[in-house]
Order: C-alpha cells, then sequence, then structure tokens
C-alpha cells in the first residue's frame, strides 16, 4: 500500500498512525517511510511529494513500480468550492477534474475535461466505510463536538492555489466542473500516474482546509490544516480496514474436499513448500494438510523464527483423534546464549499448560533441533469424516448480524470457551489471540485450538488483526493479560452482533447495526467487555456467568424488538 501527501502536515497525520518505521530509498533519491498500521495486514509506504500536480506524478509512478503497488491513497487537505462542505469535513474524490485542459480563443474557454474516477469496488468500500462506524481510526480526544461529514463527490485538481471564490480560475471551474465540491493541487497528478497501471486501486481523501477564498491564511493560522489532515488520514484508515490484497476474497472459504492427499512414486513431500504441498513429514510420521479458511494454513517469518501451523489428518487411526492442528517453529540460527527468549521451549511449555488446564489434547511433540513441533487434538465431524468447523463458519456470510439460533450458538459457545480461559487467568495467564477460526466448533461444545500466546512473554503489536486488543498496540503503556481475554470474546460477540469486525477502538455498539435478536443485557455486555482501559472490563468469571444467563434468556424469552 502506497501513500502519498503533498504536504508536512499531512505526512505527520499518516506517520502518526505506522509503527515499525524504517526509511527507504528509491533509486532516483525519493525517501519514503514503510511501516505498518497496528490491528491491520498492510505494509504501508509514506512519502512527501511537495505540491503541484507534476511534482506528485513523478513521485508517484517510481514508488508504484518499486513496491510494486497494490493500492494507493493519496490523503491530505483540499479547499471547499461548495458552501454545504465546511471546515473539517472530508471529501472523497467520486471523480478528478484536471481543470486546465481545454481550448481558449477569442470565443472564450472550451473545456476539454480531463476526468478520472475510481474503480466500482473501490465507490463500493467508500460507501461502506461511510456507513459503517467511519471514525473508528479518529482518537477520542481529537473527536470535536460534532463529527465531520464525508463527500464521496468531485473535485478539481490543478495547479493555481485559489484565494478568492470570485477569482477566473473559481469562476470557470463553477461554470465547466459545476459538480465539483472542493479544489487541490496534486489529485489530477497522482491519478494520472496510477492510471498507468490498471491493478493499483486507488483513491484522493481530502480533508477541508479553507473554504478556497481570502480567509485561507487564517484557517491556517487557526490549525484547520491540522484538524484537516488527521480527518483525512483516520477516514482512509477506515477503508484500508475493509480493503482487500488484490485477488484474494474478502472471506476465504475452503475449496474441494477437506483432507486432500497428493502423493504417488518418486514424489518427495520433503521438497516441496509447506503452503503448497498436503504432505507433511514430522520425525518419519506423515500428516495430511486440511486447506481451511482464515489462518489455518499459514506461514510466517519474524526476524530468524520461522512459524508454520495448519489442520492436518493423522493416518494413524489408533492416535488421539484422526486429526490434529499442527504448528511448528523453526529458528533459521541457533539461540545466543543463554537468557533470550526460547521460542521452541514455548510449544513445550504450552504442551503442559494444555495438559494442566484441561486444553486440547497432546497429539504429539517433538523438538529436532532447531525445529519444534506440536500437534493438538482437533474433533472430527463422525457424520461428514471431516474436521468440525471453527466459529469463523458459524458466522453468516456475507457479513450480517447472527441469527437467533445461530446468536444463542455463539453465546452458549463462547461461555464454554471462557471456563478455560478463566482457569487460564487463575494462573495469571492469557491466550491473547482469540478470534473465530480459534475456537472450534467441538462435539459436544465448543473448545479452544490452542492456548494461543500463553506461553509467550507479551509483546507490543502482538496478534494484529480486528481482535487486537487496545493493550496489545504500540505504545498503549498497559500490559495485556486476562483482561485481554475478555475484550477479545467481546470482539468476536461484537462480530456476531453486527456482523462486523471490530477495529481498533470499538467505542461501542452502533444500534441501528445491532440483530433485532440480542437482547439488552448481551448488548450491555459487549460494550463493557470493548472497553479501552483493560481494569474497566468485567472479570472472565463475571463475563462467564453473565454468558450463560444471557444463553437461558435467548433460549426461552423473545428478545425485544428495536
Amino acid at each position: 500500500m502506497v501513500v502519498l501527501t503533498a504536504l508536512r502536515v499531512e505526512h505527520e497525520a499518516v506517520h502518526r498512525h505506522l509503527a515499525d518505521v524504517r526509511e527507504v530509498e528509491l533509486p532516483q533519491g525519493t525517501l519514503l517511510d514503510v511501516g505498518r498500521i497496528p490491528g491491520l495486514d498492510w505494509e504501508v509506504a509514506l512519502a512527501e511529494t511537495g505540491p503541484t500536480n507534476t511534482r506528485a506524478a513523478l513521485i508517484t509512478q517510481p514508488t508504484i513500480e518499486y513496491f510494486d503497488a497494490d493500492a494507493l491513497l493519496f490523503v491530505g487537505v483540499a479547499g471547499a468550492v461548495k458552501d454545504d462542505v465546511r471546515l473539517g469535513d472530508v471529501v472523497v474524490a467520486r471523480k478528478v477534474y484536471g481543470y486546465h485542459g481545454g481550448r481558449e480563443s477569442t470565443d472564450g474557454f472550451q473545456a476539454r475535461p480531463d476526468v478520472w474516477e475510481p474503480t466500482h469496488p473501490m465507490s463500493q468500500l467508500v460507501l461502506s466505510a461511510r456507513r459503517n462506524d467511519p471514525w473508528v481510526f479518529l482518537p477520542p480526544d481529537a473527536r470535536p463536538a460534532s463529527l465531520p461529514r464525508i463527500h464521496f463527490e468531485p473535485i478539481a485538481s490543478g495547479d493555481v492555489l485559489i484565494g478568492s471564490r470570485g477569482s477566473e480560475t473559481a469562476r470557470r471551474i463553477r461554470s465547466h466542473y459545476n459538480d465539483a465540491v472542493a479544489v487541490d493541487m496534486e489529485s489530477h497528478g497522482v491519478a494520472h500516474a496510477a492510471r498507468m497501471h490498471s491493478a493499483v486501486r486507488m483513491l484522493s481523501i481530502r480533508g477541508i482546509s479553507d473554504l478556497a477564498g481570502p480567509d485561507k491564511a487564517a484557517s491556517d493560522a487557526a490549525g484547520s490544516q491540522e484538524t484537516a489532515a488527521r480527518h483525512a488520514a483516520a477516514f482512509a484508515l477506515r477503508v484500508l480496514r475493509d480493503l482487500r490484497p488484490a485477488g484474494r476474497p474478502t472471506r476465504e472459504r475452503p475449496r474441494g474436499p477437506a483432507v486432500v492427499l497428493v502423493s504417488g512414486p518418486g514424489r518427495d513431500p520433503a521438497a516441496e513448500a509447506w503452503d503448497s504441498r498436503s504432505v507433511v513429514d514430522v520425525g518419519g510420521r506423515e500428516y495430511l494438510l486440511y486447506k481451511g479458511p482464515g489462518d489455518l494454513l499459514h506461514e510466517s517469518r519474524d526476524g530468524d523464527v520461522v512459524r508454520r501451523q495448519a489442520v492436518v489428518r493423522v493416518p494413524d487411526r489408533g492416535s488421539r483423534g484422526s486429526y490434529a492442528w499442527l504448528r511448528q517453529v523453526e529458528r533459521i540460527r541457533p539461540l545466543a546464549g543463554h537468557g533470550g527468549f526460547d521460542p521452541l521451549a514455548a510449544l513445550e511449555r504450552e504442551a503442559g499448560l494444555c495438559r494442566a488446564l484441561g486444553g486440547p489434547g497432546v497429539v504429539h511433540l517433538d523438538r529436532d533441533g532447531n525445529t519444534a513441533t506440536l500437534a493438538l487434538a482437533w474433533p472430527a465431524d463422525p457424520k461428514l469424516g471431516s474436521p468440525v468447523q471453527t466459529l469463523y463458519e458459524l458466522l453468516p456470510e456475507p457479513p450480517a448480524p447472527a441469527t437467533p439460533l445461530r446468536l444463542w450458538s455463539v453465546v452458549k459457545g463462547l461461555a464454554e470457551v471462557a471456563t478455560v480461559l478463566e482457569r487460564m487467568g487463575d494462573e495469571n495467564l492469557s491466550h491473547r489471540a482469540l478470534r473465530p477460526t480459534a475456537i472450534v466448533l467441538g462435539q459436544p461444545q465448543m473448545v479452544l485450538r490452542d492456548f494461543g500466546l500463553a506461553a509467550v512473554p507479551p509483546r507490543p503489536g502482538e496478534n494484529p488483526g480486528p481482535y487486537q486488543a487496545p493493550e496489545q498496540r504500540y505504545g498503549s503503556g498497559a500490559r495485556p493479560g486476562p483482561a485481554t481475554d475478555v475484550y477479545q470474546l467481546g470482539a468476536v460477540l461484537y462480530r456476531a452482533l453486527t456482523g462486523r469486525e471490530p477495529g481498533p477502538g470499538a467505542f461501542g455498539l452502533p444500534p441501528a447495526a445491532i440483530s433485532s435478536t440480542a437482547p439488552d443485557s448481551l448488548v450491555r455486555l459487549v460494550a463493557g467487555a470493548l472497553r479501552q482501559q483493560p481494569g474497566e472490563r468485567p472479570r472472565m468469571r463475571t463475563l462467564r456467568l453473565a454468558l450463560l444467563s444471557v444463553a437461558r434468556e435467548l433460549a426461552s424469552v423473545p428478545p425485544p424488538h428495536r
């Protein structure tokens, strides 16, 4: 993801959201800050282009090529040319007019419009973000008494700084581009450069810092540029929350049979990559990969540590369960010294915690040199002959508030999961990686697929994504712990209640989006679990008992209509 800004104030508004920032120099000498946004999957390359369309285009083109960008956002400020657009509002360009295109003769000026428009999927993304919690990334202390409005309307872009709505340029825009509501000096150049790369999705997101009139200097001095840039950056992040990399479905679904065995004479499974083969050899024992949705088949690298995970079939039917949750940790280099954290030992410790606290059964534990492997029992569906599904599959597709029966199943199941989490909390341990794919629809009750991060020391930025608790983000100051599990169970319930994944800073449940089948007691419970301060959330025991009470209410009493 490339994010371009024209001015320093715009660059700072986006930069404050980045973590793990490093500087990258392009061959042409352009310097960019590259980092990630805690809670989101995107890596962001951030550049400051300087003003004018020409400069913006000259920076945009090589930046897209160097990073092989999937998408591009142009984020910053603009001036309003319509009276119904106020200072601090955000305008997302439904069109970008290059207003200098035309023919001038003794008959006057005849416009020859050069117009860029976003793709239909990107337009739909903007409309969805505008409807659904658009200001989730705007910090509470930066929220004005009246939230800014979001306009999805055309803007005009040229190289003239408009200081009066009575100027010739302003008159020409009103005459030839009458639906434009704002003006800037860079969007046309960025759009032209992005158009050269047909696969790059692009949006121009502009906060209104002035009214394109003589009061611009006074507005800027009063801090209007900082406010407008902050609002534009916050809405850009809201769009990013829903944007998926090109070619990846919004929700990955399993294809084909649950277990696929690809083997034969002369085939060497060990020679193939983890994410493409279907046979895994661990200590001379073969496991068959099950390619499920979400993060059920995954490989990642963190420095010198490679982590792999997958649902597998255990061919030996005499083992405990015919399916297992297989995780593997490999150190690229030996552990230096004796005082550092050993990620291989963490898997061994987790196996001990599972045995002691009633977690999943340990099918296999192996350590061979710089590689450790842990396989935990995964329940099988006796009717379908496949692994049972996760809570991920119980949530509606496409996303929508859960039906009464599903909501009862989710609440009842999470109460069962809370029993094990409560035992962990009594030992001052916490899972800290709860999400729908981490909860298995076991027979007869829901179970945890593993103990998450319980055997790993907390660190800033852990568990990125929509279920990340506030204390897990960079710079939060609070330490993750048992209250983190309360938040994450609340986040899963939020998903069931509203049909949406909670982003960072879920400040309550939007009433219009809550399922009409939800009792008021459940709505209050989720709101309490999602409190930003860990000390303000209920304890796990309190949450578990409340969920049991809500489950009984859902089973016996028709919920009130909203």
